[in-house]
């Protein structure tokens, strides 16, 4: 249940718990983290850019992005444990605030442009 409401302003690179519906196929599925990536004036509407979040290390590539532990700051309310993960850019998608549960925390800065960079890559921006 989120505490969350369609105008709760929300930074980019703040990571929060969702759970993910199965889709029968190769996506995230299940109570993952996601690092929200949609910029401040996007997130003060609804709804808000997604990035997935593994712990499988071996995901990573030139667009999956790995993330050490030291770049993500735990929240002082959230119990999770911090691991070294990977932003899963090659599965982003939109989700209504209202369904972001508990914040685990907030990517560092370099771990956010990191992340940026991926989608840029996923996307061929340049």
């Amino acid at each position: 249940m989120s505490l969350l409401s369609e105008n709760s302003p929300i930074d980019q690179g703040e990571i929060y718990w969702i759970t993910l519906p199965d889709r029968n196929g190769r996506e995230q599925h299940g109570r993952r983290p996601c690092i929200i990536m949609s910029r401040k004036l996007v997130n003060n509407g609804n709804p808000v850019v997604a990035v997935p979040m593994t712990t499988e290390k071996r995901k990573a590539n030139a667009y999956n992005i790995a993330i050490p532990a030291n770049e993500i700051v735990r929240d002082l309310a959230s119990k999770s444990t911090i691991l070294d993960s990977v932003a899963l850019c090659g599965q982003v998608f939109m989700v209504d605030k209202r369904k972001l549960e508990e914040k685990l925390g907030k990517l560092s800065l370099n771990a956010v442009f990191a992340v940026q960079l991926g989608l840029a890559n996923l996307f061929d921006i340049r």
